[in-house]
Formats: structure tokens, sequence, C-alpha cells
């Protein structure tokens, strides 16, 4: 008698229970944005071909998802925990092609377990990005090879694009899928049809726009790349930069490996499996252990450092590559007891990094991010401003990390624009300052003692604030953050400043 399949509302049930879940325990306990979600935010506010650090599909994505009601902060939260349901998702399809349903759904909940699912997600970025194109083009990738179908073909190359405009780690997915699709005898065949050159096609459309920006900015983002892998040249860099990122991989899944055991049981067995599921085997092994061996060869041969979270794209097949392999008890009571531990799992990791928020700040000599004083420094700038001129405020510069928390939780969005410490931004206009104004702000702790100084000898015109204070918001016991402000007023009319101004927060 054929048995109903549960499996579908148990997985939609476990993915929304996650992203609400994973949502609200930042929401909740972060009073400020991590720096990447303030980057994001920042960059994608600009809309443009390319950031100084990464492409732009994350920071666009961020500046999307500000458009929901709040302040833009909590949006990159959800938006974060949408692509790791993507990846749950994309599991789950993949393992459904050629294990039980009930296997497949184990095989997919059982990511709640690594850290690239979990702790580390609310910190959106373009890890986090790239993992949901890495899955689905994934996903897609097998349906055009094993379908023949060209809307798979032409599916795979939209988030074959995608993940290029997240992160070049994607060169080391692409790698890996052409070397399959070559030494794979099954995989050749799909040459013979319009599939691969239409995937071609399309990701060549959407990424070259990107491509040539990148080409006339000076591979801006390559260099920034080449800098943060580089290190100081040794032999046994070529061995321990490699050993060190494979330790800190087989760290990031040693839970979901241990979740794998419900099932697995504690000694694995090979186990065959029939013909008609070789090809999703062998390609799921490929698109897993192939880029994750091509960076270990690339950084033997190089002495490159792989930084650890380099890794979080590969591993979202690791339930499905698993189940693949070894010999399992498919028991529904099993299967249901991975679901529990899984829940269990994320739920235990939630109230981890909730504590971490909540009282972490008093245990570790510099503040976090998420303790900043953002709102309140928004909140002051914008008084400062109002009292000088009914111009609305266009311009921040000085410290980049108080001009883009004032960026983010100021209600008119102001852009950071070039002055003083940083390279002029591409989308900045040269005399911006001039015409329009705006606001200068900077830690005394951290400032030069000529800083005062140079922004005066730069804007002639500039007002110096007294120094404001603003308490940290859980650790009240930590010395006050100390912020000096300069305004440049636009040339229009001032108003006339109150001779009064609050001297701590």
């Amino acid at each position: 008698m054929h048995q109903p399949d549960f499996s579908p509302r148990w997985f939609w049930t476990f993915a929304i229970v996650h992203l609400l879940l994973w949502t609200a325990v930042p929401f909740f306990t972060q009073a400020n944005g991590p720096l990447d979600n303030v980057e994001m935010l920042n960059w994608g506010q600009q809309w443009q071909w390319g950031y100084p650090k990464h492409p732009p599909l994350p920071a666009w994505a961020a500046e999307a998802a500000s458009y929901l009601p709040g302040d833009p902060v909590w949006s990159t939260y959800l938006l974060s925990q949408v692509c790791i349901v993507a990846c749950f998702c994309a599991a789950w399809k993949m393992g459904r092609q050629f294990l039980t349903p009930g296997v497949a759904l184990a095989a997919a909940v059982i990511l709640e377990g690594s850290i690239y699912y979990n702790c580390t997600t609310p910190e959106f970025n373009n890890n986090i990005m790239a993992k949901a194109c890495w899955a689905l083009f994934i996903l897609f990738a097998y349906y055009g090879i094993a379908r023949g179908q060209v809307r798979h073909w032409a599916a795979a190359g939209v988030f074959l694009a995608a993940a290029i405009l997240s992160k070049y780690d994607a060169a080391l997915l692409l790698g890996a899928t052409l070397l399959f699709s070559v030494c794979n005898r099954q995989a050749r065949s799909c040459w013979k049809t319009p599939g691969p050159y239409v995937l071609t096609g399309v990701s060549l459309t959407l990424a070259a726009p990107h491509l040539w920006w990148l080409c006339t900015n000076d591979f801006v983002t390559l260099r920034y790349i080449s800098a943060r892998s580089s290190a100081t040249h040794s032999w046994l860099n070529h061995l321990e930069h490699p050993a060190e990122f494979l330790i800190a991989q087989l760290g990031a899944i040693a839970v979901t490996l241990i979740l794998a055991t419900t099932m697995l049981g504690w000694r694995w067995r090979l186990r065959q499996i029939e013909p008609s599921a070789q090809l999703a085997r062998s390609f799921v092994s490929w698109i897993l252990l192939g880029p994750l061996a091509l960076a270990l060869g690339y950084s033997l041969l190089t002495g490159a450092h792989l930084r650890s979270m380099w890794g979080a794209s590969m591993f979202t097949f690791t339930g499905v590559l698993l189940f693949a392999w070894f010999e399992f008890r498919a028991d529904p009571a099993l299967v249901r007891r991975t679901v529990y531990a899984s829940a269990l799992t994320g739920l235990l990791f939630a109230l981890g990094l909730g504590t971490r928020n909540l009282v972490g700040d008093g245990m570790v000599n510099l503040p976090l991010r998420v303790d900043y004083p953002g709102q309140r420094l928004a909140a002051e700038i914008e008084h400062v401003w109002t009292q000088r001129t009914d111009q609305p405020l266009e311009n921040l510069g000085g410290d980049w990390w108080l001009a883009a928390n004032v960026n983010v939780y100021h209600p008119q969005r102001p852009a950071i624009a070039a002055e003083i410490d940083h390279d002029r931004p591409r989308w900045t206009e040269p005399n911006v300052w001039q015409t329009e104004g705006g606001v200068i702000v900077w830690e005394l702790t951290a400032a030069g003692e000529n800083y005062q100084a140079e922004i005066k000898r730069q804007y002639p015109n500039a007002e110096i604030l007294p120094p404001v204070e603003f308490a940290w918001t859980k650790n009240h016991d930590r010395p006050p953050l100390r912020v000096g402000m300069a305004v440049v007023q636009p040339q229009t009319a001032p108003r006339i400043a109150s001779p009064e101004l609050p001297t701590r927060r």
C-alpha cells in the first residue's frame, strides 16, 4: 500500500521556523547592525556595477530589501535567512532525485548543525549570497545534465552569473563543473546539445557589465582578494595554509557529521546504489569535493592563506553526499529523530548567539559592533544638521564606521563622500562638498593630532563642534564613545546655530 509523503510538510515547517528564528534572534538581541550588513547597505545605496572589495549583487540585494518597513538592518537579517532556506531547499530537491523522501529531508535539515548555516548567517555578506547562488546553480546544472531541458540550462546560467556577481570563488565551482562534464561519460553527452551553450550565453550576458567594470577599474576587487590571501613567504606556507583551511572546514561541518550518525550509525559503510542513481551521486561528489580540492591545490602550490569563511559555499550538499555513499537506516522514526535533533541544535546555536549579543560585550576588551550606538549617533547628526540649514543632509565623511552607521540609521540615508581619510569613491561628484556640504565624524581616540587642522585646511568654512559622548548600548561601564563632528554647510543661506550642544548621551 502506498504511504503518503509527509516530507514536504516537514521540510517547509523546518525551513520557516529556521527563517523566523534566525531573523528574530539578531533583531531582538543586536542593538546595531554588524559590520558586513552596514557595509552592504552603504554600497548598495549607490547601485554600482562593482565595489572596492567585492562584486555587486549582495549589496544590491541588501539595498532592495531595505525598502521593507523599518530600519534597513533588520531586512538584511531576513534576506540572509532567505538565502539559507534556498540552500536547504536545493539540498532537499537534490536529495529527492535519488534518495527516499525521508532521507532527502534528513540530508537537508542536518545542515542546521554547520556554523555556515546558523550562527554566522545574521551577518549578511557576499558569502551568504554566494552560498545560495552556488546551491541553486548546482541544482539546475544537474537538472540540465540529467533531463536535457533548455530551461534548466538557462536557469543554471542565471545562477552561475549570480554566483560570479556575488563572489569570485565561483571560479572554483565553474572549474569543478567543467571537469565533471568532461570526465563523466554520461555528462559528456550534454556537449552535443544546446544546453551548455545556453548556460554560457546567459551567464556571460548577465555578468558582462561587471566584468567590464572590473577591467575599467584596474581590477580593484582582484587586488583586494590578492592582498587578503597573501602571506609571508615561507615553504611551510605551502603545507600549513592548506592544512589550516581543511581543518577549519571540517570544524565548520563537524556537528552536521554528528547529526548524520543518527541514521548512518558510528561505523560508516559504503553502500551500493542503483545504476540510475550513479549520475546524481557522481555529480554531487564532484561538485562538493571538486571546489574544495581546487582551493586546497591552489593554496598548496602558491602558499596562499585561505580564510576559513571562503569555504562557506562548498557544503550545502554535505548531507546528500553522506547518504549517497554510506549505508543508512531509513526508519521513519530515525528520520523524525534527525529532524528533531537538527532543530534542537539550531535552537541551541541561536540561544548561544543571543546570549553572546546580550552579555558578551562585558567579556571582551573591545566593544562589539552589534553594541554600537549607531541610532543615537545618527539622531545627533540629524539634530546638529537641521539646526544649521533647511537643506537635506546629503554627504558624510570621516571615520568610515561612524559615517556608515549614520548612513544606515539616518532617515535620509546620506551617502559617504570622499574627504581626508579615504580614496574618492567612483560615485562621488568632485565638488559635492562645496555645493551640498555635509558632516564629518571621527572617533577622538583614533584620530591623529592634526585631524581637525586638516579638516579646516580642506574646508575653511567647516564648523568644528564640541565632542559628543555616547554610552555603549549594553555595557555602560565601558568608557563612552567620544565622537568629533564638523559641519560643512552647503552654499545656501545658513541658519544660526544653537550655542548649546549636548555633551553626553
